[in-house]
């Protein structure tokens, strides 16, 4: 192995874990890319590494944050709720929200932080719920790729950062006024 590849490599898992510790940015872009450089089948492991470490990254994140909270809010309704639930509901519950397409794992990340499981269950349930997950995306991706020629890849690419650019830029002009 040559240095070029070592240092792509480990860029590579920073990002990964980047992008699923931050858990609202969609992981399909680094997907593919993971798809695109390593092939199928060590793309499917470095995606699912990122997804599994990354949203452990995360929950220790946001157990942090949480522990800076104001005393009021550990009154909230929603905080009493999550406090309430016993060791297998969360676990049991994480695990279905991973393997729901389309929640949000930030928001699964940081509900599960706010409750008192252990970190160890925690990865162990988003392990599970991922797995799934992960192997769909993949193969979407992968799909696509082989379907779709590279330019109109590309193209869609370039659509979608200039939407995400453009709503930035109007939420940034209406919030100035």
């Amino acid at each position: 192995m040559d240095l070029l590849f070592i240092v792509q490599l480990l860029a590579m898992i920073a990002g990964n874990l980047l992008i699923g510790a931050i858990g609202f940015i969609p992981s399909v872009f680094m997907t593919a890319l993971n798809i695109s450089l390593y092939g199928l089948g060590a793309g499917l492991l470095l995606s699912l590494i990122g997804e599994v470490f990354g949203v452990w990254i995360g929950f220790h994140l946001y157990r942090f944050g949480f522990s800076k909270m104001k005393d009021e809010w550990r009154r909230h309704r929603l905080w009493r709720y999550l406090h309430s639930r016993n060791a297998s509901q969360i676990f049991f519950g994480i695990i279905a929200l991973r393997l729901l397409p389309f929640v949000p794992s930030g928001l699964v990340t940081a509900a599960a932080s706010a409750t008192p499981v252990r970190s160890s269950h925690f990865l162990l349930a988003s392990t599970i719920g991922k797995i799934p997950a992960v192997a769909f995306e993949v193969g979407a991706v992968y799909g696509f790729t082989q379907l779709v020629p590279a330019f109109y890849q590309y193209l869609i690419l370039a659509l979608l950062l200039a939407a995400t650019l453009l709503g930035w830029v109007i939420t940034k002009h209406r919030s100035a006024k």
